[in-house]
């Protein structure tokens, strides 16, 4: 039996997860759990770096506590944030969130600087104005002394990475959600570098997943009492490790849905598709394990229904996941929808009267109770996810016999029902801890005990269980369908 320490950051919480790979199976178990919320100084939003850190130590001293022996330790976080290093390898400045409202205006100054269109031909990346190119981008426009003082950057699974290990590097994974990366020859595109003012000594050497970072440094080892154990480079994006733990059967025709605080709903291709339709449809190429690309959408996910329980909490009206899920389903169907990825809706707080505000500025009925307003996300979002499906099949020409559904919102039964009936096929949900499935497996492909990304996913289907949901009330999801078009494309 085999040990690795998946240490896996996502937007509200991280968590230490040791796995056990023997006989084909993996098996997880989590260790240690923390928090990762952004920091607000002074109106900026960052990541608390120093703080994570100090919390991947602990995760490391329980998971050596179990008495095991690690074969490999491995991060993975979102993607697009970076940390920048100056010229002693120290850390210049705090590390920005994507959340960080610098970049809400930035769009209009890059295009001035390079083309939209040739933006997208040259990177293949949907427009997020908190992507890493344009988060840079109103560093350059702010003439922020921290850039200028910045040797090179690090996205942010790889600064931890360096934490530990001390190596410079981009992993593929996480540099190919920068726009800053050119998908068809997976180096750095440096006319898109140039063009929006960035000094190329920024961007370090690109890194293949699935490969050795280095050693944990001796001092670390020294405090834990450990051996130089190996800091591996996985999926480091969250994103890329969860869709290759998709238990998708050999030569079956699937799409995936990553969802948590987001919703990363695309397709496994062996290429990217940039064309003017992707562009106009706002698709995303981004890389994958095994060479692949994960051609996809991103869609407002759980974010939603998050902010909605944060903020009844916050006025004293404690709710459970399982209540709000029951009060939605009690509530009238279709009453009013909404557009998930309105950029009214990517802010924190006050969700429940952002929603009620979207539906009276649309001419809707207004949702008033908690019910209601619950029914009216998750109705919105599974059909946002059916419109997306419509849109891959078109873009890539093959029909989509089922969608597979990690993550987090892989446990939500209503909503998940809501999205077989939306897309109209079979939702086979689970695993809910995909992430970490994938980076234990990235790491066992780094090691030799798994030979190919097939492998790891037979022994990740050999490893869980899944649910399967078919779609019912179909002429009812269909009108509600036209009526989401109707209001919203």
């Amino acid at each position: 039996m085999s040990h690795y320490l998946a240490f896996d950051l996502g937007a509200s919480s991280g968590r230490a997860i040791l796995g056990s790979v023997e006989n084909g199976r993996i098996e997880l178990r989590e260790v240690h759990r923390f928090e990762n919320g952004p920091v607000d100084v002074a109106g900026g939003l960052y990541w608390n770096l120093l703080g994570l850190f100090a919390e991947l130590k602990t995760g490391l001293a329980k998971a050596l506590a179990e008495g095991v022996s690690l074969a490999g330790m491995a991060v993975d976080t979102w993607g697009v944030d970076v940390a920048l290093l100056d010229s002693q390898g120290k850390f210049a400045g705090f590390p920005r969130h994507y959340r960080d409202p610098r970049t809400a205006d930035i769009l209009p100054w890059a295009f001035a600087r390079l083309p939209r269109e040739r933006l997208y031909e040259r990177t293949g990346i949907q427009f997020l104005t908190f992507n890493t190119a344009f988060q840079l981008a109103a560093m350059v426009r702010d003439q922020d002394p921290v850039l200028s003082s910045a040797r090179t950057l690090l996205f942010m699974p790889n600064a931890l990475t360096y934490l530990l290990c001390g190596t410079i590097s981009a992993e593929y994974t996480i540099a190919s959600t920068s726009q800053l990366l050119d998908p068809r020859t997976g180096g750095w595109a440096w006319d898109v570098v140039d063009a929006l003012g960035l000094p190329r000594h920024l961007l370090p050497p690109i890194a293949p997943p699935c490969t050795l970072a280095g050693p944990l440094r001796p001092a670390l080892c020294a405090e834990l009492n450990c051996e130089p154990i190996p800091v591996i480079l996985v999926g480091s994006h969250d994103t890329a490790s969860a869709v290759a733990a998709v238990p998708a059967e050999p030569g079956s025709s699937w799409a995936y849905l990553s969802s948590g605080t987001w919703s990363l709903l695309g397709v496994e291709l062996d290429a990217p598709v940039i064309t003017p339709a992707s562009l106009a449809a706002d698709y995303t190429n981004e890389g994958g394990l095994g060479g692949t690309t994960r051609f996809l959408k991103n869609i407002m996910g759980l974010w939603l229904i998050q902010e909605c329980r944060r903020d009844w909490q916050r006025r004293g009206q404690a709710v459970s996941f399982d209540e709000m899920m029951h009060l939605a389903e009690a509530a009238e169907p279709f009453r009013s929808l909404i557009d998930p990825n309105a950029a009214v809706f990517v802010a924190p707080g006050a969700m429940p009267e952002r929603i009620a505000a979207f539906c009276r500025d649309s001419g809707q009925p207004v949702p008033e109770t908690p019910g209601q307003i619950l029914r009216c996300a998750m109705e919105s979002l599974a059909l946002r996810y059916g419109l997306a499906v419509q849109e891959l099949e078109q873009l890539t020409g093959r029909r989509l016999e089922r969608l597979h559904l990690v993550g987090g919102g892989s446990r939500d039964d209503l909503l998940n029902q809501f999205t077989a009936n939306a897309i109209g096929r079979p939702v086979v949900a689970g695993p809910a801890e995909a992430t970490a499935l994938g980076n234990i497996a990235g790491q066992a492909l780094a090691t030799g005990e798994l030979a190919s990304l097939a492998a790891a996913r037979e022994a990740i289907r050999q490893s869980i269980r899944t649910r399967t949901y078919t779609p019912h009330a179909t002429p009812a999801w269909k009108a509600a369908a036209e009526t989401y078009r109707r209001l919203f494309c």
